[in-house]
């Protein structure tokens, strides 16, 4: 087995955005959304075989997400 590299994203904001964001996760991507007093808490956790692959799929990531976080 090759190298694997992974990070996890986070993000925390309204309920409303988070459930918006929730959504626009791929299936591809392990994905968790929290909910505490009217905060929420997505975590996404990402694995690639290279940098350049893992940095490629967070780049996806946080561009299907630009325009909801307003």
């Amino acid at each position: 087995m090759g190298e694997v590299y992974s990070t996890r994203l986070e993000w925390k904001g309204s309920k409303e955005i988070g459930e918006r964001l929730s959504l626009l996760v791929p299936e591809e991507f392990h994905h968790e959304l929290t909910n505490a007093e009217g905060k929420a808490r997505l975590s996404i956790d990402i694995d690639a075989g290279s940098l350049e692959e893992l940095r490629e799929k967070v780049d996806r990531l946080l561009t299907l997400f630009s325009d909801q976080d307003q």
